[in-house]
């Protein structure tokens, strides 16, 4: 299996509006899209969300171009669900370490 970090980072907080106001009033970051209770800023070359729901983050986020056939490869690895949606949406998994990750189908990032 192929990973490609995508550098997007997430931040899921249930004090979500104080979160946005802080990263886009004080430290600046330009909000360039919201959908629902994710708000996307511009970071760089990266991009951040802040998600509404419970605390967990940060959340580093790898493409793949096989999304259940990467979910049974990290499973092997010692990797665990925590929460899995499917395609295009959160499928987030924690790694043998404790720390979180979104897997993300997109196939063509590895033409």
């Amino acid at each position: 299996m192929q990973y490609k970090f995508s550098r997007c980072i997430a931040l899921q907080v249930p004090e979500h509006e104080k979160v946005v106001s802080f990263y886009r009033d004080i430290m600046g970051l330009e909000v360039i899209g919201k959908e629902n209770e994710s708000i996307e800023f511009k970071a760089g070359e990266n991009r951040l969300f802040i998600d509404k729901g419970p605390l967990m983050g940060p959340i580093l986020e790898f493409l793949v171009p096989d999304q259940e056939a990467a979910k049974k490869e990290l499973i092997e690895l010692g990797c665990s669900v925590v929460v899995w949606e499917g395609k295009g949406k959160c499928c987030f998994m924690r790694d043998p370490f404790g720390f979180l990750f979104n897997v993300f189908e997109e196939p063509d990032a590895f033409k």
